[in-house]
């Protein structure tokens, strides 16, 4: 992951000064750029493949991994200021978190759970992370620019990646005769969909919608993976598997319609403000 990761920012970084735009962060920036890059690097996607090593089943890692809006939801009515969800908001979270627990319902094994508490402690750590490192990128972004935050965020989230991959060994298990043409091509993959599609997507709208919504990422993920198996693979949709999609898409559909109802107040308030000093 970390190489990818860091091949990403790496481009956008080149993109950038190919622009003439400055692609080197003040120093509060590359702080910022940091902090976001480990927590939702490391702990968001580090955590995550620590967890799964351990032996934690995919179905109950999707559910844990799933909790990550909720962590948003609780750290933003702790947080001084924080943006505190609607009761659509709320909703819409409940209903799509049900749709995530049903989908993957058949996989679900209480007993394979209590088999590998450090795996599911590893999950559990690791969507509370992510959560923290969204609201770093949504209320203390490290630049202006979008671009340049991204990159910075890759570049130095993607390195302590690599010190981590490093420290614990896995450079020593890669052997030249596993570079073959289906591993180069999962690694373009996670270049441009994972890294530079999906992060950069998650920065934009988190500049955009507030933060429960946009971690909602972690509902229609497993939701895509099972469309995408009935369509290319053929594999068996059952009456619960539409019902779980239906529960999300509703889930999602009232997150995205609430936070569209929160991004367009500020500029109502505005207006109004405007027309009365007017």
């Amino acid at each position: 992951a970390g190489a990818h990761v860091t091949l990403a920012g790496v481009l956008l970084a080149l993109w950038l000064r190919l622009r003439g735009e400055a692609v080197l962060l003040p120093a509060s920036g590359l702080k910022r750029a940091g902090a976001a890059g480990a927590f939702l690097f490391v702990g968001g996607v580090g955590l995550v493949t620590v967890g799964e090593k351990l032996g934690v089943p995919s179905g109950i890692a999707a559910v844990v991994k799933a909790s990550a809006p909720l962590w948003v939801v609780v750290l933003e009515g702790v947080r001084p200021g924080g943006e505190r969800p609607t009761r659509g908001m709320v909703t819409g979270l409940l209903i799509g978190a049900v749709g995530v627990v049903v989908l993957v319902a058949p996989e679900l094994d209480p007993a394979a759970a209590g088999a590998h508490p450090l795996g599911i402690s590893a999950l559990v750590l690791s969507a509370f992370l992510f959560a923290v490192g969204t609201l770093i990128v949504r209320h203390k972004p490290p630049a202006a620019n979008v671009t340049a935050s991204i990159a910075g965020e890759m570049l130095l989230g993607g390195a302590l990646l690599l010190v981590v991959g490093l420290a614990t060994g896995e450079v020593g298990a890669i052997h030249a005769k596993d570079f073959t043409l289906p591993l180069l091509g999962a690694f373009a993959f996670l270049l441009v969909v994972h890294s530079l599609g999906a992060f950069s997507a998650l920065n934009w709208l988190l500049r955009h919608f507030p933060a429960p919504v946009v971690t909602t990422k972690f509902y229609v993920s497993p939701a895509i993976a099972v469309t995408a198996g009935w369509l290319a693979l053929g594999e068996r949709v059952t009456p619960g598997t539409v019902a779980s999609l239906a529960l999300i898409l509703v889930g999602v559909a009232t997150l995205l319609w609430q936070g569209r109802k929160a991004a367009e107040e500020p500029a109502l308030l505005a207006d109004d403000a405007d027309e009365v000093e007017g």
